[in-house]
């Protein structure tokens, strides 16, 4: 199993000398940048007006997901590079597999985070300092999994701390009570599509001592993870519910519900060689939750 094809398109539109830093950067596989834009979109949407500054807000937010996903997956890469290199789904990462020298990755690295902050100075200063905030868990991921045994927990609090960037950026028009519901909701989607994700490499983290939230699960993983679909879509009525939203988005979000459990059981069905797949499906639930909302916040039928 390996997580890079070298037929994808991308390879094939960018020449050789690139492509080394197009899979340390994971341009190829755009889901991953794709889930943390999600949660700035739907609290972007989730009640504001449809102008050229949301539009301006979308493009800033979407180019700075790729950059911070980019960035977040280098530090990973530099900080596992040993643990990559006995792992046979990443042995051929650029950094595991000596493509690409431990300094060249350092500035790639320093590159990004200076097209991150040319996109942090544009937002309001409220914003600017929430996204200061959360570097330090960015960093602790990679770290997390070698000593706790939730480390799908940092990573789903770092990638869904956008749903709280973008709501100051429209100028918080609500309770943060309310907006913490949709985060919670949105921590637990992380969990759920992160520990499917993790399947993968079960039983390699267990030779290497490493934690997930796959093996805290262990044989009740698929009963888990069901609980946390229900509780993740509760949770987004309940945000529904005190933005006023109407009926057809709940109608929506129940529908959602029901295709990820469908999904989870039927599709997925704790096989770890199917794992991959229904990460990459999140990307529809994804989007079919940003309909949900949009046509909540301002249809309001």
């Amino acid at each position: 199993m390996n997580d890079i094809k070298q037929d994808n398109l991308v390879f094939k539109i960018f020449p050789s000398f690139t492509h080394p830093y197009i899979s340390l950067m994971r341009l190829d596989r755009p889901i991953g940048f794709l889930l943390l834009f999600y949660p700035i979109s739907f609290s972007l949407v989730s009640q504001s007006n449809y102008d050229y500054e949301l539009l301006k807000y979308f493009i800033l937010f979407f180019i700075g997901s790729v950059v911070m996903r980019s960035a977040g997956c280098i530090i990973n890469d530099i900080l596992d590079i040993k643990i990559d290199k006995k792992v046979k789904r990443t042995q051929s990462r650029p950094l595991a597999s000596s493509a690409l020298s431990i300094l060249k990755a350092y500035l790639t690295l320093v590159v990004l985070l200076f097209i991150g902050l040319i996109i942090l100075i544009n937002l309001n200063i409220p914003a600017i300092i929430l996204s200061l905030i959360i570097i330090p868990l960015l960093i602790l991921y990679p770290l997390a999994k070698r000593f706790f045994a939730l480390p799908q927990l940092i990573l789903a609090m770092t990638y869904n701390w956008g749903s709280m960037i973008g709501w100051v950026t429209i100028s918080s028009p609500y309770n943060f009570n309310i907006i913490f519901i949709l985060y919670l909701s949105l921590i637990i989607w992380t969990i759920v599509y992160d520990t499917v994700y993790a399947a993968q490499d079960e039983e390699e983290d267990r030779k290497m001592n490493l934690y997930s939230t796959t093996i805290f699960f262990g044989s009740k993983k698929l009963i888990i993870l069901n609980s946390l679909i229900a509780t993740q879509y509760f949770l987004l009525i309940v945000f529904g519910y005190k933005l006023d939203y109407g009926i057809i988005f709940y109608v929506i979000v129940f529908l959602i519900s029901l295709l990820n459990l469908r999904d989870i059981n039927l599709l997925w069905k704790n096989e770890a060689r199917k794992s991959g797949l229904y990460f990459k499906r999140n990307n529809y639930y994804g989007f079919l939750i940003l309909l949900s909302i949009m046509i909540g916040s301002h249809f309001n039928v």
